[in-house]
């Protein structure tokens, strides 16, 4: 663990001003140029290029360079034939030399590798204690579960912290047993994961009493976030990473920031009347596989109100889900996107309870999903539809409701869903 990231994280002076972020990161980047991009072979010969001219980056584009655009060497089908065994043995283990590799989930349509050199891996470590360890006093022990472990989240491991992972390619109930013994103080889930165990934890199948609970890799409600909060008796905090990074984190205050003070995020406006962004990632710590213009399909809707942390990094109101699946319905003379908030708060506002729900968009056509819902949900639900459209100025399409929910291949839960556009 990285000591001098650790102390930053947790008692250095957040940034109080816009330029004060930018001069951080101006620094930072400095030292990229100098240090990190001569020992990439794609990015050699951008040195001396403007950040906003360099190339333009995605998961496809990355893939397609990865033998080049990486420091360590590394060819990207060694890369992937390492990173499937893993996953195919369920043994995550082995790496290239000293440098882990990993699989992203693939929900955006494409499978992204990551890379993480020990030294990648002892900076991740030391901000996330730093920002989420509950007590340095204290021994901790944490349970974290994801779709496949790997020597990254196994760097949080030290003398006072227990880690154990969860694999959750086994289910969640199977689980709950070797849970109950480790009596986590800290518990780190996707969201989904974290809504299954509050259930378990109201039934009696749970006793846990964590002292931090951190939603990450799926889009947290505030419904869900409740429910979680209910059954722990403990605030969610809330980690936005992706195989590109951590990208932003819940502050003390409990809001959502951008990681501005390790990374430059520029934002890539798709609907100026929300301001809703998709984020384009500059990351100065990231040495293995720069990460430079690399545009993410995340939308985020920013939140203007300065927050009481005091920190200057732009604050989130939420993060809405993949900019595939944003829902964008025809308005008076063009498109609009309709906020995937607005759908959780028409659901979460029925009068009968509703388990759980899935919303699809196929081409003009609207499904909603409703499981263990009363059977005069629906009349309810179409009638507030209808109302929401209105109140948005815009028209609602076709509509169905069903009872139960859809099945699923998607390896992270999306409930709001667009095969298809009009």
């Amino acid at each position: 663990m990285s000591l001098t990231a650790f102390l930053r994280t947790r008692y250095g002076r957040v940034p109080r001003s816009r330029a004060e972020i930018t001069a951080l990161q101006d620094r930072a980047f400095a030292r990229f140029r100098s240090r990190i991009m001569p020992q990439s072979p794609f990015y050699r010969s951008h040195v001396d290029t403007a950040l906003s001219a360099l190339p333009q980056m995605n998961k496809a584009r990355l893939m397609e360079s990865f033998s080049s655009i990486n420091t360590c060497g590394i060819d990207r089908d060694r890369a992937f034939d390492v990173a499937l065994q893993a996953e195919r043995s369920r043994d995550f283990s082995p790496m290239i030399g000293q440098v882990a590799v990993g699989l992203s989930t693939g929900t955006s349509g494409q499978r992204g590798l990551f890379l993480t050199t020990p030294k990648e891996r002892r900076l991740w470590a030391a901000i996330m204690s730093g920002r989420f360890w509950p007590n340095l006093c204290q021994p901790q022990r944490v349970a974290f579960f994801m779709r496949a472990d790997n020597a990254l989240y196994r760097s949080l491991g030290n003398p006072m912290l227990r880690f154990e992972f969860f694999d959750l390619m086994r289910g969640v109930e199977a689980h709950l047993p070797a849970l109950t013994s480790l009596a986590p103080t800290v518990l780190i889930a996707p969201a989904g994961v974290l809504t299954a165990l509050a259930c378990a934890q109201d039934a009696g199948a749970l006793a846990l009493a964590p002292r931090r609970v951190i939603s990450i890799a799926e889009v947290l409600s505030l419904e869900d976030r409740d429910a979680v909060a209910r059954a722990f008796d403990c605030k969610v905090d809330e980690v936005y990473q992706a195989t590109e990074g951590v990208l932003a984190f819940t502050c003390h205050a409990g809001h959502l920031h951008l990681n501005e003070t390790w990374l430059r995020i520029d934002r890539d406006v798709i609907d100026p009347k929300s301001g809703a962004f998709c984020p384009v990632i500059y990351d100065f710590t990231r040495e293995s596989l720069p990460l430079l213009n690399y545009r993410l399909d995340d939308v985020l809707i920013p939140d203007g109100t300065p927050c009481p942390c005091g920190s200057a990094c732009t604050r989130i109101a939420r993060i809405e889900g993949r900019e595939d699946d944003a829902l964008w319905w025809s308005g008076p003379s063009d498109a609009r996107m309709i906020p995937a908030e607005a759908i959780r708060t028409v659901i979460a506002r029925l009068q009968t309870p509703v388990e759980d729900y899935r919303v699809v968009q196929e081409a003009n056509h609207l499904t909603i999903w409703l499981q263990h819902a009363a059977p005069e949900c629906e009349v309810e639900l179409r009638g507030a539809m209808v109302a929401l459209a209105a109140q948005l100025d815009v028209a609602l399409p076709s509509l169905s409701i069903r009872a139960g929910l859809p099945q699923e291949t998607d390896p992270k839960r999306r409930r709001i869903k667009v095969l298809s556009r009009p």
